[in-house]
Formats: structure tokens, sequence, C-alpha cells
């Protein structure tokens, strides 16, 4: 069974990818890409959103935020759809608080071109809808530490080394994954967060089922759910 994490990075797409024989970190460029070499894959895990809401703020990322606790900045809310295509930094940030009440973080406006390259990717590939699903890696670090979110950021050397430690412990073989990518990746291209977020990813993959928020939702089926592992 092949399964793949994908992360967005500054180069493009940073991907964990498990199949019965190994488990190794690939770049690619855009998802049209990905999936060409990778359209056999069972299960696919991304942290992107899928599915945007009309007007307000999704459940799942309020959903998410609060299982995260005092983490919760982790997750961005995502712009409704209308947001996405403004021009420019200051006419999505009006017409966001006219939809949401809210203004729009530099964050979540600079994340708006890969949701828009996924949301375009999945309206074309009928096949890939039910296994492309969106995850959350915070979510998934916290379900393999048994519920309670890493407390250090993944930017810091102590949050790094907390992440390589539950890795270890859930993805056999990620820890020299994870450093034949630091090998062959230029820091500016890919991230060290990135890719571990690529693998945590890849390791939910790999779990024959996933819960999802908001709670009762299929996330194999309905855009706007978060899947994320069972914790340990």
């Amino acid at each position: 069974m092949t399964v793949l994490g994908v992360d967005a990075c500054p180069s493009g797409w940073i991907t964990g990818v498990s199949d019965d024989t190994e488990l190794y970190v690939a770049q690619y460029d855009d998802v049209e890409t990905l999936w060409a070499e990778h359209d056999d894959a069972e299960r696919v895990l991304i942290d992107v959103p899928i599915g945007l809401p009309e007007t307000g703020r999704r459940a799942c990322d309020e959903a998410a935020r609060e299982l995260l606790g005092d983490r919760r900045s982790c997750v961005f809310y995502v712009p409704p759809r209308r947001v996405l295509d403004a021009g420019s930094y200051e006419a999505a940030n009006e017409r966001h608080r006219e939809l949401t009440g809210h203004g729009l973080s530099i964050q979540t406006y600079n994340i708006i071109p890969v949701i828009e390259e996924v949301g375009t990717f999945l309206d074309e590939h009928e096949a890939a809808r039910e296994r492309v699903i969106e995850c959350h890696p915070e979510l998934c670090f916290a379900a393999f530490a048994g519920g309670d979110p890493v407390p250090d950021s993944k930017h810091t050397e102590t949050g790094r080394k907390t992440r390589r430690e539950l890795l270890r412990e859930e993805l056999p073989g990620s820890e020299q994954a994870y450093e034949d990518a630091m090998e062959r990746f230029y820091r500016k291209d890919v991230g060290r967060d990135d890719v571990l977020d690529a693998l945590a990813l890849t390791a939910a993959a790999r779990e024959e089922s996933l819960l999802s928020v908001p709670e009762g939702r299929d996330h194999r089926i309905e855009r706007g759910t978060i899947a994320y592992p069972e914790p340990r």
C-alpha cells in the first residue's frame, strides 16, 4: 500500500512516500506532477485547506484550534471563497472583514495560491477526491504524543527534536528519511519543519482509520473536514 504525506514548501510540495518496501521524501513543483507519479496512492494526506466557506469561519478550523489549546495559532482560519480573487492583500483583507467580521492575517493571505492550486486540481481529478484528504501536522503530533499538543514550536531546536522523537516511534525509517532530505534539498527550497510535517502526515496516512473534525463528518467525502490519527 502506498500512502503520501504532502506539505507545501518554498519550492512547491514536499512529500513523504511510504509503501510496502520503503519510506522516502520527494519534492515536486506542482500537485499535477505529484499526482502523475503517485496516482495509485491509496491515501494522500495534505496540509492544505480543502473546501472553503462562503462566509464566516469553518467549523473544522474552530474544532482543530480547540484540540490544540495553547498551540491553536498553528491552525489558520481559512478565508471565504470570494476572498481568493481579491487581487491584493488590502482588497482581500477588506473583503474578508466584510464576510467574516475579522481581518485577514498576512500568513493566511500568503497561502492562497496553494489553496487555489489544490482546489483546482481536485475539481479536475475526480479520482483524487476520495483519496486526497485535508490533515494538519500539529494534530498528528498531538495524537502521537497521547493527545497533548507539542508545546514547543517546530521552528525551534527543542520543538524539532521532540517531533523527530515522536516520528521515530510512529514511522520506522523516518529519521533516515529526514536526514536524507536535509542532505538533498537546500533550506531555501525545503525547510526542516516542512519535512517533519510531511513525515507526520505520512505516518498518519498509514493508519487503518482516522478521526475527523468536526466530529461525525466523513473526511473521505466531505470537504471542510480535517482528518487526524487516534491519540495514543
